[in-house]
């Protein structure tokens, strides 16, 4: 019989006691490092990636605990802070982490355009844009792939390389739908303060004869760098298809109770008959001072409310939209008519002889 003396237990239970406390004081080391990696990768507006097979697999043990999340293969984040993150921002980060984790790649198209700080609706999000002539790794929406010597030369936008910032806007223009590529081209315009002709002239001289060259042209003879926002420009892009006529953008009123204060409207119409119309897209909070200060904190909904009755004071008819009305276009286009702004068949039917080509 195998004779097992007390000292000998003592010393194996402080050895498996030291190993273990060994054990967690390393895992909690690790796990300290890698959220704090996640933390500073976050601060610099991007997703955590790591060629590190360690790292890797310690990430992956922790997807779905301690607040982690893998949005693409090989590339981590908060899954709090994915939550909170709009959908431009979600495609911001994921092409800056797959540009850390591939140093080779480049972005052309609508990634591009969101590194260069573009008007990319929402809709238009989802494959990758890869200058490269293989993707080696899956992609959650897949890839669209440009070979190198198709790309020109590239730029590098926040560490991440692209295609220049007018091949861009081209590369855009030449597949966006009439609504998106406004907003693409409206901001091109305010960016580089330049005019839609000298766009236009831009396609003229870079585009001729490829696929979507007249459509594009058509989008840009619509460009108007006046409008702020991806909003803006898909409201303008109704009026323009559906026969209304194009309002003035960013029209200055005093407001009529303190002669300090500006309004800045985002549509003006003038109407044959002698009346006006001031347009307003909601939830954008542009009530302003005329020196630039700040309001403070007001409740968005009790500023538009104040704001639209400052308006009305002016004398003008105030019409309100909401970005959910571009899903219903024949009630917006009622609302539009029932407010005194005639729809013309002659104009609708020029904009589709321009843009469909017949």
């Amino acid at each position: 019989m195998t004779m097992v003396h007390l000292s000998d237990v003592v010393v194996t239970k402080v050895s498996n006691t030291v190993l273990k406390h060994k054990h967690a004081t390393r895992n909690t080391l690790a796990r300290n490092r890698m959220l704090a990696r996640l933390t500073e990768t976050a601060k610099q507006g991007a997703l955590l990636a790591t060629h590190d097979n360690t790292e890797l697999m310690w990430l992956r043990r922790h997807v779905g605990t301690d607040d982690i999340a893998e949005p693409e293969p090989y590339l981590f984040c908060f899954q709090h802070d994915w939550d909170a993150l709009t959908p431009a921002e979600r495609a911001l980060r994921t092409i800056k982490g797959l540009a850390e984790f591939h140093p080779d790649w480049a972005f052309w198209g609508y990634d591009a355009a969101l590194l260069w700080g573009l008007e990319v609706p929402n809709d238009l999000l989802g494959p990758r844009f890869l200058v490269k002539t293989g993707c080696s790794v899956t992609l959650s929406g897949g890839c669209r792939l440009l070979r190198p010597q198709m790309a020109g030369v590239l730029e590098r936008v926040d560490g991440v390389r692209v295609t220049s910032f007018w091949r861009t806007v081209e590369d855009c223009l030449l597949r966006a739908p009439f609504s998106y590529g406004l907003a693409i081209a409206d901001s091109a315009l305010r960016a580089k303060g330049v005019s839609r002709w000298d766009l236009c002239e831009r396609l003229r001289a870079d585009c001729e004869g490829r696929r979507g060259c007249c459509r594009a042209q058509v989008i840009a003879s619509y460009a108007d760098g006046l409008s702020e926002n991806g909003g803006e420009s898909r409201f303008r892009a109704f009026f323009i298809a559906y026969g209304f006529p194009v309002p003035e953008l960013q029209v200055e009123f005093r407001d009529p109770l303190d002669s300090s204060q500006v309004f800045r409207v985002d549509y003006f119409w003038r109407l044959e008959n002698g009346t006006c119309v001031i347009g307003e897209l909601d939830g954008k909070g542009k009530y302003t001072l005329q020196d630039g200060g700040d309001r403070g904190s007001v409740d968005p909904f009790v500023a538009e409310r104040q704001r639209e009755s400052h308006l009305t004071m002016l004398g003008h008819k105030v019409l309100r939209f909401t970005f959910d009305e571009l899903k219903n276009p024949g009630k917006l286009a009622e609302k539009m008519r029932l407010a005194g702004i005639q729809q013309r068949a002659d104009l609708a039917e020029e904009w589709r002889r321009q843009w469909y080509g017949r």
